[in-house]
């Protein structure tokens, strides 16, 4: 059934992916092309789109030698849509759509908040089945910084599940083996020394300091937990990095945001409203038009580079520009008239292990500066708890 995308009439569809339609036609010079847009009702979604403009930037960013080129992208139309030439022996729009499917699911709301890196790993370990090889990236600058190469396609690496410390229940078992021990000692004094005198005086203060020991232990497990819950606090000596923008300045009007467990504080401005969902704090101004999210996670073992770029490909507004050996990545997106995205990755490694602090953005472009100042903040409060 022959169908009109943009300015290409009597193209066929090809393959419909819930919110994403990759359609075929021929261009004006009757080369062979690929269509990518979506539906009608997606294209009226700012999320979709802006989630369709970034994986464009990717797709750019990414080609390699066996990747057909994109002829037009044309984003800003009512229905916005990408065209790539198509050719038998080169990967073509597939490649965005799979990254498109990679990313989020194909119907319903995109995810968005802590929850959304989870479901965007699901999401890439069903697309990588399907997509071909990623080809190499070529050298991008991003924000400002050059000389580093892009992260390439997601490499999805599930983590093992954190394991519950196994001290409470060894301290439990112990305790448990001691207590009867004492019931046995103190039964058989009783029946023993038929009734007192000096000996069971002297033989209570064993088995009553064999209880209160055991008593003891769980205390210590208990003192743990309270430490693994214990608020951070804003470090003022932390060094002044900046991935872009400006720092905050001494009468900033911010509020310094710190939940117990994590591993930094972290300042924002005044006028936005976090809750903490999980590992995340999910913040909003401006009656819900700027969203700003902070969040962490633990990066397993000895945090190898393939954790590192999974985990830094769970972020939106791909791909980051990474420096500082890979411990930091970030990037910004523009394209959309009146709003500032970007993300922000930091990896340290601190007494407990390394942690990986993110943030994401997605303001009104007045607030450019703002965005930035909490991106460096962030860097420098989680870079201050290195060891």
């Amino acid at each position: 059934m022959s169908r009109t995308v943009g300015p290409y009439t009597d193209v066929a569809t090809a393959r419909v992916e819930g919110a994403y339609e990759l359609c075929e036609g021929s261009d004006e010079t009757g080369r062979p092309v690929q269509i990518l847009t979506l539906g009608s009702t997606s294209s009226k979604d700012p999320a979709r789109r802006g989630l369709l403009s970034d994986t464009v930037a990717w797709a750019y960013a990414t080609a390699g030698p066996g990747d057909a080129p994109i002829l037009v992208a044309d984003l800003e139309a009512e229905q916005p849509y990408v065209v790539v030439l198509k050719n038998p022996h080169l990967r073509g729009a597939d490649r965005i759509m799979d990254r498109l499917l990679a990313l989020g699911p194909a119907t319903g709301p995109l995810p968005v908040g802590p929850a959304a890196a989870a479901q965007r790993a699901a999401h890439q370990l069903a697309a990588a089945q399907r997509s071909a090889a990623p080809a190499s990236p070529s050298p991008v600058s991003t924000g400002g910084f050059a000389g580093s190469p892009p992260t390439s396609p997601p490499v999805v690496i599930i983590a093992p599940p954190k394991r519950r410390s196994q001290l409470v229940p060894i301290l439990v078992g112990v305790g448990s083996v001691a207590v009867i021990l004492a019931l046995v000692v103190g039964v058989w004094i009783l029946m023993s020394g038929g009734g007192g005198g000096d000996d069971d005086a002297t033989a209570d203060p064993g088995a009553g300091a064999a209880v209160d020991e055991v008593s003891q232990q769980p205390s210590d497990a208990g003192e743990d937990d309270r430490q693994s819950d214990e608020v951070p606090q804003w470090d003022e000596d932390a060094g002044e990095e900046r991935v872009g923008g400006t720092l905050f300045g001494d009468g900033a009007d911010t509020q310094t945001i710190a939940y117990a467990g994590w591993p930094f504080a972290f300042r924002l401005p005044d006028d936005f409203s976090c809750s903490e969902e999980e590992r995340a704090a999910v913040c909003s101004a401006d009656g819900g038009d700027s969203h700003i999210t902070v969040g962490w996670e633990e990066c397993p073992g000895e945090c190898s580079a393939d954790m590192r770029e999974a985990l830094r490909e769970a972020l939106p507004y791909q791909p980051l520009q990474t420096f500082q050996n890979g411990d930091v990545g970030v990037a910004e997106r523009t394209q959309a008239a009146g709003r500032w995205r970007g993300s922000l990755s930091v990896f340290t490694a601190a007494d407990g292990g390394v942690f990986h602090a993110w943030s994401s953005v997605d303001v009104a472009d007045f607030r450019t500066d703002e965005a930035w100042q909490v991106f460096n903040d962030v860097l420098n409060q989680a870079e201050a708890k290195a060891v």
